[in-house]
């Protein structure tokens, strides 16, 4: 995506509140067109004095004036500046809101390949450390780009007012130094843009050995795990120490030049100070403006590092936002009559690219109230066909059909809905143990959390916990692991819970203990699928 695109893009998210941006930026106009004033009066103030000692008179009446004006001019400017900081910063905080809630949004839409194709520390990156990005640059940077052109402006006006060849000296200068520092601003945002990319590779690696830990250390792959985090830490360490000399040599390299300038003003004013052709206060203003004339140009040099950094953020933010979502629920979704648990695979075909097709031609009917168990080698495919019947993934073929409907037709919410998944992974969320186990419905009574809990055989370990099924912790999955000492080894969660549009429930549990051991209860009306490696016990099944 091109700077301009994601420029506009971002300008976008501004559009909602032009008016109050259009307040802060007319009181940062305001606010620094009275600070631009200070010099002028400050060089009237000097010429009075230098008036007062050659004459021998104190012009008490000129200076004070000019004192109270000036003190005037400080006070309207900080109040617009207080006015532009407090407006800026409620503008910031409601765009980063929308910009949140658009990738949050957007994360619930996402085909679950996006998953499969980029890490999860690098998903956290983007909705982190990019969002903060863009978050600094809007806060920072974009009331202070108007502040320094309309200082540039002010004081380009009042030189020419006071001495209009005394300006040629800073406005030549100016171009001069911001040319000399063009290699600078180029590269700075090339090594920002690596280093944005080079952060969320780091996340990513991160996230994958701390969560795989046990596997890393039942292998013995400390040293190469520590060896490839070392090559990316050195890699965004280089990045990162280019990005920042190349963005913070910028500003000396202009206000060297400018400094150069100031000095050649500064000499040429003296001398017509004593020749008479110049008054001593408008050589004072005039040295005081051409250090502020160069000021602008220094800072916004500097910003470009900000703003390259801004725009590799906004980059990977939209690329998130672009990514290809999942195919919407139909306008008039389908509600099956029947609620008979059949399911019918008919040709099914499916491949996780276009051209590479894992399943072909796959037909399968399972009846009402039948278990059927799916036994195959890792890769065969038994995850691919729980995500085709969950509409994890798109069919490329053939069709689904559940209590006589395609899915296709159903909606999401619908179709999973009529299931009830026990996962491989044991998943647990922040808050308290009860409140996981009705994970899967909110509004469940405690005492349906205590059967389900029952028939999970893990009532009686949960009761011997801190505060029994009230028992919370910000990282309620590791705590339970860990309180579970040898006995228990793993505590599998089953989301008991009954499908709204059913009369009488039906609960499927696997129990891990003691080798291989099913349990399950079901009225005649569930059907079940058991995906497993291999089959030990196939008198359960049908």
């Amino acid at each position: 995506m091109s700077r301009r695109a994601i420029f506009q893009r971002l300008l976008g998210y501004l559009k909602e509140h032009r008016l109050s941006l259009f307040l802060c930026m007319l009181s940062a106009v305001i606010s620094t067109a009275f600070l631009v004033l200070a010099p002028f009066l400050v060089g009237r103030v000097t010429t009075a004095l230098f008036a007062s000692i050659a004459d021998g008179v104190f012009y008490w009446d000129t200076i004070l004036c000019l004192l109270a004006a000036l003190v005037a001019l400080y006070l309207i400017s900080q109040l617009f500046t207080f006015l532009q900081g407090f407006g800026m910063a409620r503008i910031t905080a409601h765009v980063m809101q929308k910009l949140r809630s658009d990738i949050d949004g957007k994360m619930h839409r996402l085909k679950l390949d996006y998953y499969d194709t980029h890490t999860h520390g690098d998903i956290l990156s983007v909705i982190t450390n990019d969002v903060d990005t863009i978050n600094n640059a809007i806060s920072q940077n974009l009331t202070s780009v108007v502040t320094q052109i309309t200082t540039a402006v002010g004081v380009l006006v009042m030189m020419l007012a006071i001495s209009p060849a005394l300006t040629v000296i800073p406005v030549v200068m100016v171009p001069l130094s911001l040319l000399s520092a063009a290699g600078m601003m180029k590269a700075s945002e090339t090594y920002y843009g690596q280093q944005q990319d080079l952060l969320g590779a780091l996340n990513g690696y991160v996230e994958e050995m701390y969560n795989g830990q046990q596997v890393v250390q039942a292998f013995n792959h400390q040293k190469q795990a520590k060896a490839e985090f070392r090559a990316l830490n050195e890699a965004l360490r280089d990045s990162a120490r280019k990005a920042e000399v190349t963005a913070g040599s910028v500003s000396p390299i202009t206000t060297l030049v400018n400094d150069m300038g100031y000095v050649v003003c500064a000499a040429i004013g003296c001398l017509w100070a004593i020749a008479g052709k110049l008054a001593v206060g408008s050589v004072q203003a005039m040295l005081e403006y051409t250090w502020r004339f160069a000021e602008p140009f220094s800072s916004l040099a500097g910003m470009v590092g900000s703003f390259g950094a801004a725009m590799a953020a906004g980059g990977r933010i939209f690329a998130l936002l672009d990514a290809e979502e999942e195919v919407p629920d139909p306008q008039s979704p389908a509600v099956p009559r029947e609620h008979s648990g059949r399911v019918v695979f008919h040709q099914v075909q499916f491949g996780y690219t276009p051209d590479r097709l894992l399943m072909k031609g796959v037909d399968l009917a399972v009846e009402p109230g039948q278990k059927v168990a799916i036994v195959g080698p890792t890769g065969a495919g038994k995850t691919t066909l729980i995500n085709l019947l969950m509409r994890f993934y798109e069919l490329s073929g053939g069709s689904i059909q559940v209590d006589g409907v395609d899915i296709r037709q159903m909606s999401r919410a619908e179709l999973r809905d009529r299931f009830g998944m026990v996962l491989q992974d044991t998943w647990l969320f922040e808050g308290a143990i009860a409140d996981n186990i009705a994970y899967g419905e909110p509004d469940m009574d405690r005492e349906k959390v205590i059967a389900s809990a029952r028939s999970a055989c893990a009532h009686s370990f949960i009761k011997t916990l801190p505060g029994g099924y009230d028992m919370f912790y910000p990282q309620l999955g590791v705590k339970l692991c860990s309180m579970a000492g040898g006995g228990v080894q793993k505590i599998y969660m089953v989301f008991l819970r009954e499908p709204s549009r059913r009369d009488r429930s039906g609960s499927d549990l696997f129990h891990l203990r003691d080798g291989f051991e099913i349990k399950m209860n079901f009225d005649r009306n569930v059907s079940c699928f058991i995906f497993v490696n291999a089959l030990m016990h196939d008198d359960f099944f049908d």
